[in-house]
């Protein structure tokens, strides 16, 4: 898909009210069930490794929801990379947490929001920024042309996006020491192996980045999971501290910590994590790739 079309798309999407783009994501990913590609076999796999004790039939179900809810972030796009500020601020039902925030702002704290992949995770990072300056990186995509595009979309109001390099970890260091806030997806399968370590998440060992707690460790700052749930006429913020164990100097542990974390608040509603994903990959490979259509 080039950049011209998928500018076109989110256009198009944006001009639709809410209900009427979320639906028409739900359809895309009904065809993308349909035509069984690989975001389908991904799913699967996955709901079957985190909850085994589904039955298999239940399981069908909830990796077609969560397939569908993949089309429904995408189709959100439009409006969160080329809405305007009022239009953002519309989307926000509820904020639960924000007192959190705010007294870690009081106390001259930096912040590293933990943001898995939830609900709406583009929406909340530009959301939270319009609160306290947010800093993140980004992966520069393989698409000509749809770096720029993605790089000013997250960047109008404000927030400040680097690469994943070793001076864009600096640019994140730099900007915890004096108080303000970063944005970390804590469930990323990084490609560096000196970049995680293996622990369980949902049952099932998986590659966890370790780069978040590494910078609390460095600077001081607080870990809060950041999330926006996605509800009926926009979306449900949630800033929750993580449990204090996770700040030990033991990362495996850490690491175990924060993916348990993640699997309280994704319970909710469980077809809103991006199942979609690869996340039950390890490195090493320890055993077979669950992934791979032979198994």
């Amino acid at each position: 898909m080039t950049t011209s079309l998928i500018k076109a798309g989110l256009s198009l999407l944006r001009m639709m009210p809410l209900s009427w783009a979320r639906r028409t994501g739900r359809w895309l990913g009904k065809l993308v069930w349909a035509l069984h590609l690989r975001e389908r076999h991904i799913a699967q796999v996955n709901i079957q490794l985190a909850f085994p004790h589904l039955s298999e039939r239940e399981q069908t179900a909830l990796a077609k929801r969560s397939v569908e809810a993949a089309g429904e972030w995408f189709s959100e796009l439009g409006r969160v990379w080329q809405g305007s500020r009022s239009e953002l601020d519309q989307l926000v039902v509820q904020v639960r947490g924000a007192d959190y925030l705010a007294q870690a702002q009081a106390e001259g704290q930096g912040v590293v929001f933990l943001a898995p992949h939830m609900g709406n995770w583009e929406f909340v990072g530009l959301y939270i920024n319009t609160l306290i300056p947010l800093s993140c990186l980004y992966e520069p995509p393989e698409q000509p042309g749809l770096e720029e595009f993605i790089v000013k979309a997250r960047g109008r109001f404000g927030m400040t996006t680097f690469p994943t390099t070793p001076k864009g970890v600096v640019g994140l260091t730099r900007a915890l020491k004096s108080g303000r806030a970063v944005g970390v997806l804590p469930d990323q399968v990084p490609r560096d192996i000196s970049a995680g370590c293996n622990a369980p998440f949902m049952g099932q060992m998986c590659f966890t980045p370790t780069l978040a707690v590494k910078l609390a460790q460095r600077t001081g700052a607080r870990l809060f999971y950041l999330i926006a749930y996605r509800v009926d006429q926009g979306f449900e913020v949630l800033i929750q501290p993580a449990d204090d164990a996770i700040y030990t100097e033991d990362l495996t542990v850490a690491m175990t910590v924060m993916n348990r974390g993640i699997a309280e608040l994704l319970a909710p509603y469980p077809e809103q994590y991006q199942w979609t994903y690869k996340r039950f990959r390890v490195r090493p490979q320890q055993g077979p790739n669950p992934y791979h259509r032979g198994n």
